[in-house]
């Protein structure tokens, strides 16, 4: 069944419909999360807070754009307001703050942590940007989407993430 289907007879009240775009999303979901929100509790809440506002606002989902993207623009909201609150209430210095695993081919466990150090320092929308690109593999338009900017606009947040990347790691070497 495709994610449109499961929505209808989700709306049509077949609860078992939702538990399957649940089942299809929520890995996919969490590792965005994670690499935006670089804490594997705060991602874990970010996704339990998209499901749930999904889920309640289903009959909002327009279809104009795929269900897929819906959910990451859902996403990525949750995952804003989660930064905003944790910036209110931060007790330490985000320096101090433990390191979340990154899923990327690096071979070297040394540039691995650099990558990841360097990806904590880009400004919330290039590392959002980046982390849909790459992690989950989304389109640009879908991005926009998911982020509420244009195709361009992504684009253009996209290659300052990898130009600062590349600029962070050379300077290393």
């Amino acid at each position: 069944m495709t994610d449109l289907e499961l929505v209808e007879g989700t709306l049509a009240g077949r609860r078992q419909d939702f538990e399957e775009l649940v089942e299809r999303h929520q890995r996919m979901l969490y590792t965005v999360a994670l690499h935006i929100l670089r804490d594997p509790d705060d991602a874990d809440e970010a996704v339990q807070a998209t499901l749930v506002s999904a889920y309640t606002h289903l009959a909002a989902f327009r279809r104009a754009a795929s269900f897929k993207t819906w959910l990451y623009r859902i996403l990525v909201n949750e995952c804003r307001s989660g930064q905003r609150r944790a910036r209110a209430r931060r007790e330490v210095a985000l320096d101090e703050l433990p390191e979340s695993s990154l899923a990327v081919a690096a071979a070297d466990p040394a540039e691995r942590a650099a990558l990841e150090r360097h990806i904590d320092r880009l400004p919330p929308r290039q590392r959002s940007v980046l982390s849909l690109r790459i992690f989950a593999d989304l389109p640009f338009k879908e991005i926009a989407a998911a982020e509420g900017i244009s195709e361009n606009a992504a684009k253009v947040s996209y290659h300052h993430a990898i130009t600062r990347l590349r600029t962070w790691l050379t300077s290393e070497r």
